[in-house]
Parts: C-alpha cells; sequence; structure tokens
C-alpha cells in the first residue's frame, strides 16, 4: 500500500515537471502578426489604435503600408493601406517581450479597396500570429 501511495506521488510530481517544462511559444522581442477579417473585404485601408505594455513599433506586413503616430497616453494610432487585393489587410505589432500578454488593438475605421468606407461592426476581427 506505502509503495503504490509512493508511486502516485512520483507520477504527480513528474507530472508537474513535465508541464512546468513545456514550451508557453517564443520569449523575448518579436513581433505579432495581425490580419483583419470580417464582412465587406477584402480591405484597402483600416485605422487602428495599438496599446500594451512593451509595444515598440506598429509596421508593415507584406502587400500594405503603415503610417504611424504615437499618442500622449502611450498607444500608438495607425493607418494600414493595401493598395490591392493581392493579400490579407495586415500589420505587425512588434513587443519587447512575446511571452508578455497580446497587445490590445482597436480597430477604429475601415475602407474597401475603393476607398468606400466599411462600417465596423462585431462581426471583425484581428487574427493575431507568432
Amino acid at each position: 500500500m506505502m509503495a503504490r501511495r509512493h508511486v502516485s506521488v512520483l507520477a504527480a510530481l513528474l507530472a508537474l515537471v513535465v508541464l512546468w517544462g513545456c514550451d508557453r511559444g517564443p520569449s523575448g522581442e518579436g513581433d505579432w502578426r495581425v490580419t483583419i477579417e470580417g464582412p465587406g473585404g477584402p480591405f484597402g485601408a483600416a485605422a487602428v489604435v495599438v496599446s500594451g505594455e512593451g509595444v515598440l513599433d506598429v509596421t508593415s506586413a507584406e502587400g500594405t503600408r503603415v503610417w504611424i503616430r504615437e499618442a500622449s497616453d502611450g498607444s500608438i494610432r495607425a493607418v494600414i493601406i493595401q493598395p490591392s487585393a493581392s493579400g490579407e489587410a495586415g500589420f505587425r505589432i512588434r513587443v519587447r517581450d512575446l511571452s508578455e500578454p497580446t497587445p490590445s488593438v482597436a480597430l477604429v475605421e475601415l475602407a474597401d479597396l475603393s476607398d468606400e468606407p466599411v462600417t465596423v461592426s462585431s462581426d471583425h476581427r484581428l487574427r493575431f500570429r507568432r
């Protein structure tokens, strides 16, 4: 009976050690790739506000151009332009440490490829990838 208890305790400790050592994803400086999805796409332009601890910069992704302005509250206002429907409307967020919580992004405005406004709704999503 005592041996069985020791085996159970050792198994539980081994499981904790294995879980503790599991890779939680990359750490250190890096980029979050963000794409805009939802009705009214493909999108030609978007205005976003990026905030969060450790946000260093907002840059363009493949096929897009980005203009930024840092606000007094520490957030970054960005305009993303996608000149053609050749890819996804997206951008990159450079952060100090990828293991920290995901930055916050508010989608403020959207336009289609003809520069016509698209109403931002709860159906629009931002997809984050490392």
